[in-house]
Parts: C-alpha cells; structure tokens; sequence
C-alpha cells in the first residue's frame, strides 16, 4: 500500500514547519478522542507574541502527534513553541505516554499494521519507517516514509 501525505493540512503552505511527537504505544479509542479534543483546544489558543497562528495538527495511526505552522503568516516564537511542549508534556502525563523519545521511530509495517523500532534497529533492519527528523510539510508531503538504509 502506497501511503499518500499530500493533502495533508491543505490550508497550510509547504513551508509550513511541522513537529512530530511519536507516542511510545498506541492510543485506544477513547484515548484518541480525549488527545483530538485536546489538541483541538490547544491549537485553537496556540499564539505568538498575542498573534493567533495559522496552524494545525492531528493524530495519525492512533500514535503520531503532528503540529504545523505555517511561519509564511505569523512565526511561531520561542514562546509558543515552549507553549506547546508543555502541552504535549501534559497530554503525556494525562494519558500515560512517553511523546519524547526520540529514539523510537514508526515503520510501516503493512497496511494494517504499524510498530515502533529503535532509531538504530531501523536504519540497520530493512523497514520502512517515518522519518523522525521532516521540518516542513513539504517534507511530510512527500518524503515522510523512508527505506532504511541497508535497502
């Protein structure tokens, strides 16, 4: 199955600068709905320097937590960027899971399935994975999944 990122946050440009949170488990589905709720809320109040920022996220595959600005309209500031660390820190302590390890990496594992892999096992293993280290959207749009190395 051929993953498809392109419309992806339509509104926002592919200069867009995104950060992504891998969840170190799956959410269920009252967890998902709880985190959207949240993530709805956050995103909703996100600002810098007291300007509203043109933004966006979601969850993906019950596990990935993604933000975008679109820096094009309004910089997301130092503020509001530690504004919304704090807000991934939170929604990780309410909903038990770990957001910040950042040598955990997602692979695709088939078209139903995907699991989480050390940084290291996956670019030594012949998987395919989410790129951890994407800055746009541009990026996200079409570069997200990646062969390990070794393919």
């Amino acid at each position: 199955m051929q993953l498809n990122f392109k419309h992806i946050f339509p509104k926002l440009s592919d200069h867009s600068r995104v950060w992504l949170y891998l969840s170190d488990r799956k959410l269920d589905s009252t967890e998902q709905l709880f985190a959207e709720e949240k993530l709805q809320d956050f995103l909703s109040t996100w600002k810098a320097h007291g300007k509203s920022l043109n933004c966006n996220g979601t969850i993906l595959f019950s596990q990935y937590l993604i933000l975008s600005v679109d820096e094009d309209i309004e910089s997301a500031s130092g503020c509001s960027i530690d504004s919304s660390v704090r807000f991934v820190k939170l929604l990780g302590v309410e909903l038990t899971v770990d957001f910040f390890n950042r040598l955990n990496v997602l692979s695709w594992v088939n078209e139903n399935e995907t699991r989480v892999f050390s940084y290291f096992e996956a670019i030594n293993s012949d998987i395919t994975y989410f790129n951890p280290s994407i800055q746009t959207l541009g990026e996200l749009r079409g570069n997200w999944i990646i062969k390990s190395l070794r393919s």
